[in-house]
């Protein structure tokens, strides 16, 4: 199934590409341009429009648009071809061109994933996992820039931002015990209250965000290192290997001796 023509996709550093240069040439968009910044302090210019770029912007050019930046930055990318009547390119279409992300762990997993297989295995269109992994993209550029215009209204746009430090602090802190009261406790909500207005912005429960942050940097450690279970449980804020072990195989549906065994040759490129 043919989702849409990766016409580019990679890893943007300026650092590298521009060899001392401070911005790039403006030019004119051909295709879609998909932007997720995983690390920034420089700036995107669309059409004259001047964003300042941070970690978890999404940027969503669109065909037509000229456009330049300015270093420094790195960034996920891809160029995008829809057929004319793809819902897809309607949805790109309409999506803002720049938004910020509530939950980063999904984009920063769906675009290393997906980059990683391109570049190991090239790019094939008839794919099933790289259209699975593309459709997903999709989704929650969808369901995303529709929070991101809710954001930008009172009194929405305080409540995303109290929900945005309580995901950076759990990503800071996943290895402690954190509790449903001690993350309620940095917005000043009571448990109840923030559990029903996090699930409400992030689709997920508190409790579910932090194993979720748990487990990615536990895939990372099998992968990347040579830690025991045991010292990667510690690392993780899993009480013990057992408490890893279960949580593991319950939500990636393989331990993590089996995790480690498939995935070693694809990270360590």
């Amino acid at each position: 199934m043919k989702i849409c023509e990766l016409k580019s996709f990679g890893v943007f550093d300026t650092a590298i590409a521009l060899s001392g240069k401070k911005s790039t040439n403006s030019r004119i968009t051909k295709y879609f341009e998909i932007e997720y910044y995983i690390g920034a302090t420089g700036k995107a210019i669309i059409n004259g429009q001047t964003i300042d770029i941070a970690p978890g912007t999404l940027l969503c050019g669109k065909p037509g648009q000229i456009r330049s930046s300015i270093a420094d930055f790195r960034c996920y990318y891809m160029h995008v071809h829809f057929p004319q009547e793809s819902p897809y390119r309607e949805m790109l279409e309409q999506a803002p061109v720049f938004f910020q992300i509530i939950d980063r762990g999904i984009y920063e997993g769906i675009f290393e994933s997906l980059t990683i297989h391109l570049l190991n295995e090239g790019y094939d269109e008839q794919s099933d996992l790289i259209n699975a992994r593309l459709l997903e993209l999709f989704y929650n550029i969808r369901k995303d820039s529709q929070k991101n215009v809710n954001c930008d209204r009172q009194p929405h746009r305080e409540r995303y931002k109290l929900i945005q430090s309580v995901l950076e602090y759990v990503q800071e802190n996943y290895r402690e015990p954190l509790t449903l009261k001690d993350m309620a406790d940095i917005v000043g909500y009571s448990p109840n209250h923030f559990h029903h207005v996090f699930r409400t912005v992030i689709g997920k429960t508190p409790q579910q965000y932090l194993l979720e942050e748990r487990l990615k940097h536990a895939k990372w450690l099998l992968v990347q290192t040579e830690k025991t279970l045991s010292e990667i449980a510690y690392e993780c804020g899993f009480s013990s290997q057992s408490h890893l072990c279960a949580r593991f195989k319950e939500n990636v549906f393989c331990t993590p001796g089996e995790y480690r065994k498939r995935n070693l040759n694809n990270y360590r490129m």
